[in-house]
Formats: C-alpha cells, structure tokens, sequence
C-alpha cells in the first residue's frame, strides 16, 4: 500500500511538473477564457470515460498493427503476441493515473490550443498592418489585459479592420468603373464627332455627281455665247440670230439644272449645319458629367488628408501599444477607427460620384442610338 500510495505522489509530481513545462512554453501566446471548458462537475467523467476508451481503442490498434509488420513465423505462437498484447496494455494502463491524476494538464492543454486559436484568427481577420514589432507590442497588451478589457480592445481593433477593408473594396469599385468611365468617354467623343458623317458624305458626293453631269451642258452653254459674242462684233446678223436661237434654246435647260445642283448643295449646307447643333447638343450633354468629376476631384483631396490622418493615428497606435496602457491603447484605437471609417466613407463618395459620371454616359450614348442611322 506504501509503495502504491509513492507511485500515486510521484504520478502526480510528473504532472504538475508536465503542467509547468507546457505553461512556460506557452507563456509568449494571448489566451481568452471560454466558458465551460475547466467545467469540474461533467468534465473530469466525460474525460476519463473518452481516455478509457482510447486506451482500449488503442490496445486493439497495437494488436492488429503488430499483426501485419511482424507476422507469426508458425501459426501457435499466436499465444505469444497475446502475451505481447497483454504487456502493451498494462504499459498503457500504467499512464492511467497520471491522465486521470491531474484534471488540470488536460483542462489547461484545451484552454490553451482554444485561445490560441480565437488569438490567431482575429489577428488574421483584422486589417491592420502593424508589423512584427508593433503586433508584438499589441499580444502584450492583450495578454496583460483583463477578459472584458481584452473584448473590448479585440472589438475596437476589428471595428478598424472592418473599416479597412470596406475602404479596399470601395477602392478596387472605382478603379473598375473609372477605368469603363475612361474607355466610354473616349467612344462617345469619337461617335459625336462622326455624327451623320455618311450622311454628309452622301449629300456632298450627289453634288459632285450632279455637277460632273451637267458640266457639258454648261461647257456648250458658255461656247454658244462665246459665239453670239463674236457674231455681234463682226457685225454679222445671220450669224448672230442662229446663234442667238440656240443659246435661247440652251438657257432653260440650263437654269434647271443649274437649280438642281443649288438645291443639292443646299441640302449638303443644312445637313451640316443639323450636325454641328446635335454636335453641340451631345457635347452640352456630355459637359453634364463635368461637376461630378470636379466633386470628384475634391473628394480626393478629402480622402488624401483621411488617409494622412488615418497614418498619424496609425502611429499614435503603435507608440501607445510600446507605452503598454491600456486606456491609451483604446484610446488610439478608437481614433483608428474614426480615421479608418472616414477613409472608407471619402472613398465610398467618390464611387457614387463615378456613378454619376456613368450614368451621364448612359444618357447620351443613349440620346446617340436614337438618331436615324
């Protein structure tokens, strides 16, 4: 019973010695209480009765393991793996006490692989780069701070990062949709300056036609006075009246035609004329995108000096974190996340102004298709 009662103490020795080597290697983590983890009314029975069948579990595991790497030469030393099997189990079994001696090694080995965990994916999640030096700063403060303060720097440091991120994703919104702003702008100056091109140059090419056609006509037209010219100077009547009366006959025919070409070349005038007032038109349309892009402008200017000041607190951050004060480090953070929001929001406004200047675009590619091709 004595040397029972030795073995019993120094099981439980080996434990606490256990407990202490893993608490020192562990020291340099942040851990978070959870509750019903270090339960002592359910959890010491749910654990040994999970232990105890591991243990079995185990016992078979080593039984068929032996098994198949060291195969039994003759089929009657079975007996003798048995054996085997049986002194495997009481070396298992033998562990026994120091698993069950010390509910505190296995409560605190969870407590500690769960607040490792929670630590690491909130630092994961946030979206502050505070580098190796200023995020060592900051586990400190965590971990020499009390539970409710440690949620509540935990919750103000995510409250950044949250604004962070929305910052990231209004940022790539208008990257994409200044860049479709670009290229749309670009086509509709394009598109407005060729407005009822084919139609002018269809204009300008009948009256080009026409006069190519007519040209004849009016080369005899002036021959014939040329002529009717030189009878009268020499003085020469028969001449001049059979000239005269082919000119007569001439004259008519070539008024009409010479109306032709002018209403032609009318139509190409007002044609062009039509296009330079829908040019001003579309442009005037076009123009109404321009107040945006100045408020845009001066929204940049905004979000330049949030960023500016979400740097300065970024800093103030990092400096209280060294100090190691908690009041300061909340402090800080809080004005980190003012800063970060307002970043955020500077860049969410010029998103919606970028929408503006689409929806501009829409219109007048709109007020484009409407037009007669």
């Amino acid at each position: 019973m004595q040397t029972e009662t030795w073995k019993e103490t120094i099981n439980e020795q080996e434990a606490m010695e256990c407990c202490s080597s893993l608490l020192e290697r562990t020291n340099s983590h942040n851990f978070i209480e959870h509750d019903g983890l270090l339960e002592e009314k359910k959890g010491r029975q749910h654990i040994e009765d999970i232990a105890t069948e591991d243990i079995a579990t185990e016992d078979v595991a080593l039984m068929e393991t032996s098994d198949i790497l060291f195969p039994s030469p003759i089929a009657g030393s079975h007996s003798h793996m048995m054996d085997q099997s049986k002194v495997l189990r009481g070396q298992l079994s033998s562990f026994a006490p120091l698993i069950f001696g010390s509910r505190l090694l296995i409560g605190l080995v969870i407590f500690f692989s769960v607040g490792t965990m929670y630590f690491t994916s909130t630092a994961e999640a946030a979206g502050i780069d505070l580098g190796v030096t200023a995020q060592k700063a900051w586990d400190s403060v965590l971990k020499k701070a009390d539970k409710q303060t440690q949620l509540t720097l935990q919750r103000a440091y995510e409250k950044v990062g949250n604004w962070k991120t929305q910052e990231q994703a209004w940022e790539q919104k208008i990257k994409t949709l200044h860049a479709a702003n670009t290229v749309e702008l670009e086509r509709l100056r394009v598109e407005i300056r060729q407005t009822d091109d084919a139609k002018i140059a269809a204009l300008a090419e009948k009256v080009k036609q026409t006069q190519a056609r007519y040209e004849p006509l009016f080369a005899l037209y002036s021959s014939v006075n040329r002529q009717l010219d030189a009878a009268k100077a020499i003085k020469n009547k028969e001449w001049s009246a059979a000239i005269r009366t082919q000119a007569d006959t001439l004259r008519p025919v070539v008024q009409v035609a010479r109306e032709d070409i002018r209403i032609k070349k009318k139509e190409l005038a007002e044609a062009r004329k039509r296009k330079s007032a829908e040019i001003k038109r579309l442009r005037a349309m076009l123009a109404g995108a321009d107040s945006a892009k100045k408020q845009i402008q001066t929204a940049k200017k905004q979000a330049s000096l949030a960023k500016e000041r979400y740097s300065n607190a970024l800093q103030q951050f990092k400096q209280s974190t060294k100090q190691g004060q908690t009041s300061r480090v909340l402090s800080s953070l809080n004005t980190l996340a003012s800063a970060a929001e307002k970043c955020a929001g500077t860049k969410q406004n010029i998103y919606t102004l970028e929408q503006k200047v689409s929806t501009t675009y829409v219109k007048v590619r709109q007020e484009i298709a409407k037009r007669p091709k």
